[in-house]
């Protein structure tokens, strides 16, 4: 994770150097269009990996065979599907409404096909990927990321010396990345795990189990893409693709940051699915509260320095960078720490299959960020109005989210809420006094090395023995001793 992160806020920093501020922006807002289609994979997905996770968490093999090998062929159909979708809705609407400067629209055109292949790739990988994350093979994305982020550390070597058009070049390069780690995958699965063996069959009770499930999911994935891909767009049309760029350059900081607490959740995702298949309720809940916890205290260590330095970092991150990024960068790491919240318990209400109210009430929430940022840009307000408003809908969508685990668990709400959100607010307050404190140092090279050192060190010492409790510090120690983690985790009672 520490490499990927390097490697990727360092090559972020030579992709923005050589395509520019409008390639790069308008990579970030054509790869978006894309990816709005995964409106019609990303619910499909969920329920893979859901259903794989919780058959083999109860053990049964013969209908993990079936799920895998109708994901698979779904998948592909699927696949087909959104072929068409970009090719027809796709290209009409970059051609004919996106804010892209006459001169570079032909490589908008390039960038849009080379995206959609990129994204059919990695819908086809999708099963593939859910089955190493069920068996809780970490080892393997661990190296497979290794990987990744060394081959398109190349790809920015050739970006530099490419004789053709750099944004063409680049977006190709990502799809043979793309396809490479696909073939990578699914090598590995076919050698390691028995149900990867592909079998054509068509079970109708699976197939309508699964689309039931992704069929609610759909809502909430149709409410992410207005939230995100919508609101980019938006931006396009309102700011143009300059501003798109610094939306690009938040998105990579945050990616970069997310992953550590992204890879925690992926270990400890079909720990919670499983227990609750299991029909050990009490211990799920126990691993979604900690999981809230750690997961939020994992984001902070890394974004406070960020946070409280992110002009210094990006004049040296990437010397010369677009108007806005700086406070884009700041509101996008506020929501993800108050999103991240939230991701253990998404595990816990798709673990238990009822999910219809839950999806009817958050995508509600979630595609209200698409009207009011529409209004507000419209009214002439400042851009990073729009990231203020997902702040607030993130935690109205956490609130909801409890609300829908103490109706379906029989929890007590308030109580539940306590718990999860007490320390990790203790130890925001405390960071926000070290700012303070930190701030009244005029020398900038002092200051920088006191928040990178002192802050960071005195806020781990905070977490680990004012954000933990006696049993989790316990825990800890364990971990420390190499003890697996679920075990570790058995601990919790």
């Amino acid at each position: 994770m520490f490499l990927n992160m390097a490697i990727t806020l360092y090559t972020s920093r030579i992709i923005l150097k050589y395509l520019g501020i409008e390639d790069y922006g308008i990579y970030n807002v054509v790869g978006g269009l894309v990816s709005m289609f995964s409106l019609i994979s990303g619910s499909l997905s969920n329920s893979v990996s859901r259903f794989i996770t919780f058959e083999l968490g109860r053990g049964n093999e013969q209908k993990l065979r079936k799920i895998f090998s109708i994901s698979v062929l779904i998948h592909i159909i699927l696949s087909g599907i959104i072929f068409l979708a970009v090719e027809s809705i796709g290209v009409w609407f970059l051609n004919a409404h996106m804010n892209i400067n006459d001169t570079r629209i032909n490589a908008a055109n390039w960038v849009l096909q080379f995206s959609l292949f990129t994204f059919i790739v990695n819908i086809i990988s999708v099963p593939y990927n859910a089955i190493i994350i069920a068996y809780e093979k970490m080892k393997a994305f661990a190296y497979v990321s290794i990987l990744e982020v060394t081959l398109k550390l190349i790809a920015v070597y050739l970006l530099i010396i490419s004789p053709i058009d750099r944004l063409i070049m680049y977006s190709f390069l990502l799809f043979l990345i793309a396809v490479l780690l696909r073939m990578i995958y699914g090598i590995y699965c076919k050698t390691h795990f028995n149900e990867c063996t592909i079998r054509w069959t068509w079970n109708k009770d699976i197939i309508m189990e699964m689309s039931q499930f992704a069929g609610w999911n759909f809502l909430g994935s149709l409410a992410n893409i207005f939230k995100t891909q919508g609101v980019n767009i938006l931006v396009n049309i309102f700011h143009g693709a300059t501003l798109n760029a610094a939306q690009g350059i938040a998105t990579q900081i945050n990616n970069a940051v997310q992953s550590f607490s992204e890879n925690f959740m992926t270990a400890l995702n079909p720990q919670i699915i499983k227990n609750y298949a299991n029909g050990d309720i009490n211990k799920s809940l126990n691993m979604v509260k900690v999981g809230a916890r750690l997961s939020f205290y994992l984001m902070f260590l890394l974004s406070f320095p960020i946070l409280c330095e992110t002009s210094f970092i990006l004049k040296l991150w990437l010397q010369d960078f677009p108007l806005y990024t700086i406070i884009f960068t700041k509101l996008t790491l506020i929501y993800i720490l108050i999103e991240v919240l939230s991701k253990p318990i998404i595990t816990i209400i798709n673990a238990s299959g009822r999910i219809r109210a839950y999806q009817l009430g958050i995508s509600i929430l979630l595609v209200l960020n698409f009207p009011i940022s529409f209004l507000v840009l419209k009214l002439g307000y400042a851009p990073s109005s729009i990231y203020i408003i997902s702040i607030l809908i993130a935690i109205s969508a956490f609130l909801f989210r409890t609300y829908i685990l103490h109706k379906q668990c029989n929890i007590p709400y308030l109580r539940f809420l306590y718990e999860v959100l007490s320390r990790p607010i203790l130890i925001t307050i405390i960071a926000i006094i070290i700012q303070k404190i930190l701030s009244f140092i005029q020398a900038d090279i002092e200051r920088i090395i006191l928040t990178f050192t002192g802050g960071i060190i005195f806020i781990l010492i905070s977490i680990i023995f004012v954000g933990l409790n006696s049993q989790e510090r316990n825990i800890l120690k364990d971990l420390l001793h190499k003890k697996r983690i679920t075990n570790d985790y058995n601990k919790i009672r």
